[in-house]
């Protein structure tokens, strides 16, 4: 018999999210444990964050302000975000830094004023760094995290780490608790409560090239899929335009394009005013796909082409890069002369859970909130925005959460366990083999350039993956985790292809190469959930 636990929230991933939306929930007295699949604070996709956030500031005294934020974020998004969303983030932006230090985080400063940047899509400068100089620059997202873990312990938030949530536990009034896993040992507890929030991550650890943490693996999509949730935008994905991956595996950093970087390829030529009127301060979509059409076209060194930043003053490398700058030096090269390899990279699901201005799902109880949730980004993903959408919506769904328990009586019975995967399986196929499968069919057919012949041979593959993965070995607890993120790649997989296949356009960070302009019939969302039958089922809206 599986130990059974009550809370009466339960929050699933230690990330910015999840630690932003555990504390506000305990600002409302609420009981909260947090469950994270390695370890709280130095976990997902923040950890290995830039570490700044895009946000309207008082502080930043270049005359910005909410209706200028949320009008980048439309034109940023292809005309198919969630426009109530937007005009809440950019309202709520203004709070994100004053939470943040509130809660003992610190943020760059320069003869005593805040230090702020300016990345290419934004229209004024509202990008804050935190401090990060104490941590490892490859790890600055250790300068948001662990000052809120640090705090979420000392105000009784319940942590417990290195457990793998399987599946939400669902009845006829909605979300009732979950099924975890303890990685180690592979022992099973029931956690019974009153809501639960999605803070999982996203997943374009589904392409072989990406930059994402190894333990965000579309966890949160598989989860709110299974129990019904709606999904949104699954065939969006953003790729990080400049990604180095020798001699040292980093992102360099889209500021610095803002401060006089350019790209340049195997020809010496600048390259960008090709493919954007606004060159190298081109939204990060463009940016990608140039970079790519340079590489396929044989302009690249083989795999990859260059940022020059000798353009950019020495004194503001020392005062904004200072900690690149070294980890550069480290590495051998030194900044202002060299040329700076780099290609894309997978880097951010803009797609997601459907939610609503209160972060709540299509099941009753279950919320969403950072990378996990969809909406906010339309089809394409501002420089800054997905921090300060975690500290947003997580600050949102804490609250939510309060309403929801306020109201919800404590389920006194939780579905019984059905023993999903077997504990000891013989079989041929290796299941890191198969993830490694589905990350370069993937990153080969169905990335930053798809068509319908690439998605049909995605797609063929895929399903040899899920035939192969019934009769995958398992030998212990760890291939019963791998086994679950396995799962988890195969339905965001799915997903991104059955939206993928209908989308015949070409809008933000979306590429058809058979359907190359945009298409205002599709100017909408798709979306998908699974059917009574247990199919999965693609709709289409059409924007407002």
């Amino acid at each position: 018999m599986a130990e059974t636990r009550s809370v009466d929230l339960l929050v699933i991933g230690g990330g910015l999210a999840g630690l932003s939306a555990a504390l506000e929930a305990r600002e409302h007295s609420l009981e909260v444990a947090l469950v994270c699949k390695s370890k709280s604070g130095k976990s997902g996709n923040t950890l290995v964050s830039g570490g700044a956030l895009s946000v309207v500031s008082d502080f930043a005294g270049y005359g910005d302000s909410p209706p200028i934020l949320e009008k980048d974020l439309l034109n940023s998004g292809g005309g198919i975000n969630d426009n109530e969303l937007v005009k809440l983030f950019a309202r709520e932006s203004t709070s994100v830094l004053p939470f943040l230090e509130k809660y003992g985080v610190k943020f760059k400063s320069f003869e005593g004023k805040p230090m702020v940047k300016h990345p290419p899509g934004h229209s004024v400068r509202r990008s804050f760094p935190s401090e990060y100089r104490n941590y490892s620059y490859l790890n600055r997202g250790l300068a948001l995290t662990l000052p809120l873990l640090d705090q979420a312990k000392r105000r009784g938030v319940r942590i417990v780490d290195e457990t793998t949530v399987i599946r939400l536990l669902t009845d006829e009034e909605g979300i009732c608790g979950a099924v975890a896993m303890a990685n180690s040992s592979g022992g099973k507890m029931r956690l019974r409560a009153k809501a639960v929030i999605l803070a999982a991550g996203g997943g374009a650890g589904l392409y072989e090239k990406n930059n994402n943490t190894a333990d965000v693996s579309c966890d949160s999509y598989r989860l709110a899929y299974e129990a019904g949730a709606v999904m949104r935008d699954m065939e969006m994905v953003q790729f990080y335009p400049s990604m180095m991956y020798s001699p040292i595996k980093m992102p360099l950093s889209n500021p610095l394009f803002g401060d006089g970087a350019v790209l340049k390829n195997n020809l010496g030529e600048e390259f960008m005013y090709r493919y954007s009127d606004r060159g190298n301060l081109a939204t990060r979509d463009i940016m990608a796909r140039a970079v790519m059409t340079e590489i396929e076209e044989g302009r690249g060194n083989p795999e990859y082409v260059y940022m020059d930043c000798s353009k950019i003053d020495s004194e503001v490398l020392d005062k904004k890069y200072q900690e690149l700058r070294i980890t550069l030096k480290k590495a051998g090269l030194d900044i202002k002369k060299d040329l700076l390899p780099l290609a894309p990279a997978a880097h951010f699901y803009i797609g997601g859970i459907e939610i609503d201005r209160d972060c709540r799902t299509s099941v009753e109880g279950l919320l969403a909130c950072g990378e996990a949730a969809g909406g906010l980004h339309g089809a394409n993903r501002l420089s800054g925005i997905a921090l300060a959408e975690t500290v947003v919506f997580g600050k949102i769904a804490g609250r939510t959460a309060s309403k929801i328990c306020r109201k919800r009586e404590q389920k006194r019975n939780l579905p019984e366990l059905e023993e999903e995967v077997p504990e000891i399986r013989h079989g041929e196929s290796v299941i890191p083999d198969l993830i490694k499968g589905i990350r370069t069919l993937m990153w080969k057919n169905a990335s930053i350039k798809r068509n319908e012949g690439s998605l049909k041979t995605a797609s063929d593959e895929l399903d040899r993956i899920i035939k192969l993965k019934e009769s995958a070995k398992i030998e212990g607890p760890r291939d019963h985790v791998l086994y679950h993120q396995l799962e988890s790649m195969i339905v965001a997989a799915q997903m991104l292809l059955c939206a993928s296949f209908k989308r015949l356009e070409s809008r933000g960070a979306f590429c058809r190469t058979d359907y190359p302009e945009i298409d205002n019939s599709f100017r909408g969302n798709f979306f998908l959930k699974k059917d009574p039958n247990g199919k999965m089922e693609c709709t289409f809206r059409r924007s407002e």
